[in-house]
């Protein structure tokens, strides 16, 4: 009985690859592959920039320029990503240390519109090394899911500069920045 069932299933199997190699392969043009490839990706990148909303103001107007730092606010941009839910402003300062000692630049006091932000939603600590110029960015984001603050009217804070190495060097700079 078992060999019946072995031959049987043998003429089966190879009834079925015989009748399998007799079809024709066709070619077929792949240059439509290709363009509508391209098509999808174009449809991708608007969807990013639709699904990322950046409003950036420019604004390269000098704070400070002392013996010790020169910082210049950069631009302002309100950044939303809707994939991950998620809202924040980017405040950018190119700041120029002027000294030989490194220097740290962070953000104090942060308000806007007249009211205090949380100083959970900020974050900005730039370490700059003597003689050398670097971006610092304040970036104001909620992470326990409250509102951000409205920004219509000003921005103001206070630019914290101050040296690991010398204690004694420290200053506090009035940042005001009307919208």
């Amino acid at each position: 009985m078992r060999n019946i069932l072995f031959a049987l299933l043998s003429f089966i199997i190879i009834a079925g690859l015989v009748a399998c190699d007799g079809e024709e392969v066709q070619d077929k043009d792949v240059s439509s592959v290709e363009s509508s490839n391209e098509e999808n990706e174009a449809a991708a990148a608007e969807e990013e920039t639709e699904e990322e909303e950046e409003a950036v103001k420019e604004f390269n107007k000098e704070i400070i320029d002392n013996d010790s730092v020169k910082a210049t606010l950069v631009s302002v941009e309100h950044i939303v990503d809707k994939d991950w839910d998620e809202e924040k402003y980017d405040i950018k300062f190119e700041v120029e240390n002027k000294m030989d000692d490194t220097v740290e630049v962070q953000a104090r006091e942060v308000s806007a519109d007249g009211k205090m932000v949380d100083e959970s939603m900020l974050m900005m600590s730039q370490e700059i090394s003597g003689g050398k110029v670097a971006d610092a960015v304040l970036t104001i984001e909620s992470f326990e899911g409250d509102d951000l603050p409205d920004m219509e009217e000003d921005l103001e804070m206070i630019l914290h500069v101050f040296s690991w190495e010398d204690m004694e060097q420290e200053e506090n700079i009035d940042v005001n920045i009307e919208f």
